[in-house]
């Protein structure tokens, strides 16, 4: 299992929602390089970098950010206000490894298939945030499609990534729903988050057929050990 650190940023202080409710936040710190730097000893070997704030304004704001953690070595996963090529290019060429698409990937078909076209399915994952088996967008404040169908749909057109999060759980540490990510599995290489809180959660999801996850509260409140990240667990 394949356990990937996220860091939230939200006007750059790394924080966590609960239930993606702005409302309802807690800030960990106001330098993401000073705590990555202490809790590592050093740099992560990856990391998934979301800007909230990005994903409520449309705008992604984080690239310095991504910048000297791709320059540092750490393999940066990037979403969050994410709406135009022009964007997504300049993360790219920032050394972001693969970008999350999550608000214009669900409305609009055409900019969809351009990126898949333009940037590969290396490059760009489908963001899929659900609730009650529904995306939510823009900023989890409205309701998507229908979510394993419009996923089925993007595989069809040639993506093969995408990152969930049962939003429901996310940042309440309540623990992996066997209902919720059972439908998921086989559905090609598809991270699971939301609810992550042991070692046990990540060893259920890898049983339930997922080589890949993505942990926020529990990795900065010490639930999910250091060396699980660098090393792997399961």
């Amino acid at each position: 299992m394949e356990v990937w650190p996220a860091l939230d940023l939200l006007e750059g202080q790394v924080v966590r929602l609960t239930g993606g409710d702005y409302q309802q936040k807690h800030v960990y710190s106001s330098d993401p390089l000073d705590l990555l730097f202490e809790r590592f000893h050093g740099w992560p070997p990856r990391i998934h970098l979301v800007d909230l704030s990005g994903a409520r304004t449309g705008t992604f704001s984080q690239l310095e950010l991504a910048r000297r953690l791709a320059q540092a070595g750490v393999v940066v996963e990037a979403g969050g206000g994410f709406r135009d090529l022009g964007t997504i290019a300049k993360a790219l060429d920032a050394g972001v490894q693969r970008v999350v698409l999550g608000t214009r990937l669900v409305e609009d078909d055409s900019f969809r298939r351009q990126a898949i076209r333009i940037f590969g399915a290396d490059a760009v994952v489908a963001g899929l945030d659900v609730r009650a088996g529904r995306l939510r967008i823009r900023a989890w404040k409205e309701e998507g499609t229908e979510a394993l169908g419009f996923w089925d749909e993007l595989r069809q057109e040639g993506w093969k990534r995408a990152e969930v999060t049962d939003v429901g759980r996310d940042g309440r540490l309540s623990g992996v729903d066997s209902d919720f990510w059972k439908p998921w599995a086989g559905r090609g290489d598809v991270g699971a988050g939301g609810g992550i809180r042991s070692l046990d959660d990540l060893c259920h999801l890898q049983a339930w057929g997922f080589g890949r996850a993505v942990v926020g509260k529990a990795w900065l409140e010490n639930r999910i050990p250091i060396a699980a990240i660098e090393e792997g667990v399961c």
